[in-house]
Formats: structure tokens, sequence, C-alpha cells
């Protein structure tokens, strides 16, 4: 049986939070936009997250570059599930 490894974890919460997306969003700009939500939850894991932090503008942020190619609907949702699920990841682990 294998332990828990986080890294593992938040690279496949990162790839799981652009699914309804994926389609969309090709090769290198679809590894990059993974590789900065993976940057970013690995940030939530290690520093303490302030309790006024707004993650809707933090998914935005991230989000940003690919905006371009998807339609608003799209990226709406997409920011939705990145914020909600960076709240909740910093709920879960105690960093808040």
């Amino acid at each position: 049986m294998t332990g828990f490894d986080m890294k593992t974890e938040i690279a496949k919460l990162s790839r799981r939070v652009l699914e309804p997306v994926a389609a969309k969003v090709h090769g290198q700009e679809l590894d990059n936009t993974v590789d900065r939500i993976r940057c970013a939850f690995e940030e939530l894991n290690i520093k303490h997250t302030p309790v006024d932090t707004d993650f809707e503008v933090m998914a935005m942020r991230i989000l940003e570059p690919i905006q371009p190619t998807l339609t608003q609907v799209d990226f709406t949702r997409v920011v939705d599930r990145l914020g909600g699920a960076m709240a909740g990841f910093c709920q879960g682990s105690g960093t808040r």
C-alpha cells in the first residue's frame, strides 16, 4: 500500500479543475495553465493564507492567459471551479 503524496494529489486536482474546458484549450497552453494551477496549490499548501484572500481574483489571474480561448460562460465556470477548489483546499488543510 502506498502512502498519500500531496504533490501527486495537487497535480491531479490541477488537471481536474480544467476538465470542463480541456478540449477547448490545446497543447502547451493547457499544460502551462495546469502548471500555474499546480504552483498556486503548492504555494497555498506551504504558506498561511489570510482570511481575506479573494480566491476568485486569484483564479482569474491564473486563468487569464486562456480567457481568449474560451467563451465567457466557460471561463466563468472554470474560474468558479478553481476559486472553489482553492477555498476548499485551504479550509481542509487548516491554512486559513
